[in-house]
């Protein structure tokens, strides 16, 4: 669920003035009194309709724009031969290489609409895997799988978020995300990207937010995020509590996190994400040729967020990676189509791989709105 839920906050100025001053009490001054038929002519509007807000007190700020660098520890990369397994088969993975990868990651989120009745924003992201592994004696197919990604992982996305509120409590988000992955780095020899295989994610959410401190609602998304193509009910709740001194920002199961404020200027945040996508391998050399690599991760970290200055903030992760999927489909089948295996299908992998948790650390800049 690349579901990537986006908010937006508007700042209201207000300055005013008044002076007084006597330096005697005039007794000639009489009061006139107030015309009242001055009013007579004033159109009644009616009932005026108030909307909810996208947030709630003390989230962590949005990010307008973010450049960050990802590092990661090693990692044992576990493969098995090509052929057609099945996801419970008890499959023999003989050949095993270690694996760490780093790279940069660019976000932007830009509002370009925002009213009281809706608000819009677009953005785009690109997010690099620079992989470095060791290549074995006689390795086959594991060698063949080490030459299609060491060259690197990328992948670019275009999206967009709607927030539309229904009223004083309730509202709509409605998510939808565009994207090109693959193995390929600008500048390499490898072909890519290729349109027609691009990927398409969206989330629909229904929420309440009762007051400023809750925000909650449920929905259903298509996503990417456990590597291959499913569709799941998402759940979120966001909150704050009473001393204002923590809190939960949760989207269930895409992420959830506890927060604490230490104080305006400084936030802590621990929990975990799961970010996974399927990348087209292009050029390859197994028999197969509509090859893609399902890779899902689940970053257990601790988030530290400080404001440098102004709308600048900084951040820094450190945690764990625990490789959820690490696997190859072959679409040849379905006309080079995606497919939905979901959580009990049997359709077989060409590949059925492992890669162990690692360690990772990533620090970023950002420019944020409160």
């Amino acid at each position: 669920m690349r579901v990537v839920l986006k908010r937006f906050a508007l700042t209201l100025f207000v300055s005013s003035f008044a002076a007084l001053g006597f330096s005697q009490i005039d007794s000639s001054f009489v009061e006139e009194e107030e015309d009242y038929s001055m009013y007579d002519d004033v159109e009644d509007v009616g009932e005026i309709t108030t909307y909810c807000s996208p947030k709630i007190f003390d989230l962590s700020p949005n990010r307008f724009l973010s450049i960050g660098y990802d590092v990661t520890g090693t990692g044992t990369l576990k493969t098995s031969n090509e052929g057609a397994h099945k996801p419970d088969d008890n499959v023999a993975r003989n050949d095993q290489s270690d694996l760490n990868y780093h790279g940069i990651r660019l976000n932007a989120n830009i509002p370009v609409i925002s009213k009281s009745k809706f608000v819009l924003q677009v953005g785009g992201g690109f997010n690099q895997s620079r992989i470095t592994t060791n290549q074995l004696a006689n390795a086959g197919d594991h060698n063949t799988l080490l030459d299609e990604i060491s060259g690197g992982l990328t992948s670019i996305n275009l999206n967009t978020t709607l927030f539309k509120p229904l009223g004083e409590t309730n509202f709509l988000i409605l998510q939808l995300m565009a994207e090109q992955n693959g193995n390929y780095t600008f500048g390499s020899s490898t072909e890519g990207p290729d349109l027609a295989n691009t990927k398409y994610s969206g989330t629909a959410l229904w929420g309440k937010r009762p007051n400023d401190r809750k925000q909650w609602g449920v929905g259903v998304s298509r996503t990417y995020r456990a590597g291959e193509l499913n569709y799941i009910p998402v759940v979120m709740y966001n909150y704050t509590a009473a001393n204002r001194k923590w809190g939960t920002e949760i989207l269930f199961p895409a992420r959830a996190f506890y927060r604490r404020k230490i104080d305006a200027r400084n936030i802590l945040l621990a929990g975990y994400e799961l970010e996974g996508t399927s990348y087209r391998l292009y050029n390859t050399g197994f028999n197969a040729q509509n090859l893609e690599l399902r890779r899902s991760e689940i970053r257990a970290r601790v988030d530290y967020q400080k404001q440098i200055k102004g709308f600048v903030w900084m951040g820094v992760q450190a945690g764990v990676i625990l490789n959820y999927a690490y696997n190859i489909d072959d679409l040849t089948a379905t006309d080079n189509k995606d497919f939905y295996r979901g959580f009990f299908g049997d359709q077989t992998y060409t590949l059925s791989n492992t890669l162990s948790p690692m360690p990772y650390v990533n620090v970023s800049l950002n420019l944020v709105s409160k």
